[in-house]
């Protein structure tokens, strides 16, 4: 952890089920995502969360929200005592649920007015791009239904393998892919319209 949380140990779920982030990858992520000015202040979505390992270090590192979405129950109950051993969970709002589900539940929101869209949208699916047409089509009509949440200069960071050719989400444009030996971050844009 850097910022506000800096030196606190974060729990993880013991098991394989999940893909934690290496610490060497996030410290690269988050000083990419620093220097672009994507964090201070930002309003944050961090989904597939775990035990919250990125949306965390956004709040520490200067994010005004986070907005939380994992399925498994176990992985939810770790990521609540996360965010209060950092004392960050009163800027924190944590779903335990389908990320889908969630996603089209704030857009139905959205369209009723009031609500404020994200700075950035963290994405790390607990699968690869790289499996058969059928799953890859469902994840990019994922993406691109977390994209509408996105406000005009916001991104979306998908993390991947590098061997896998970035996902093409309707209403999204490829800013930036950027690789590091097996694992690569995708910076999507809000497309102009």
């Amino acid at each position: 952890m850097s910022g506000s949380a800096r030196g606190v140990p974060l729990k993880t779920v013991p098991d394989m089920d999940t893909r934690p982030i290496l610490d060497r990858i996030k410290k690269s992520l988050f000083s990419i995502l620093d220097s672009a000015g994507l964090l201070a202040g930002a309003r944050v979505m961090d989904l597939y969360a775990g035990t919250g390992t990125q949306g965390i270090e956004a709040l520490s590192r200067g994010a005004r929200f986070c907005f939380f979405v994992e399925r498994r129950n176990d992985a939810v109950i770790l990521l609540r005592e996360n965010l209060a051993k950092t004392r960050l969970d009163d800027r924190a709002e944590v779903r335990l649920g389908d990320v889908r589900l969630a996603l089209q539940q704030l857009a139905k929101s959205r369209e009723g007015g009031g609500f404020e869209p994200f700075d950035l949208i963290l994405y790390d699916p607990p699968f690869a791009f790289s499996r058969e047409d059928a799953t890859r089509q469902e994840a990019e009509a994922e993406m691109a239904l977390a994209g509408r949440l996105l406000n005009e200069t916001g991104r979306l960071v998908l993390r991947t393998e590098s061997k896998v050719e970035p996902p093409q989400p309707e209403g999204l444009t490829l800013a930036r892919h950027w690789k590091d030996g097996p694992h690569a971050f995708c910076f999507y844009g809000k497309l102009n319209t």
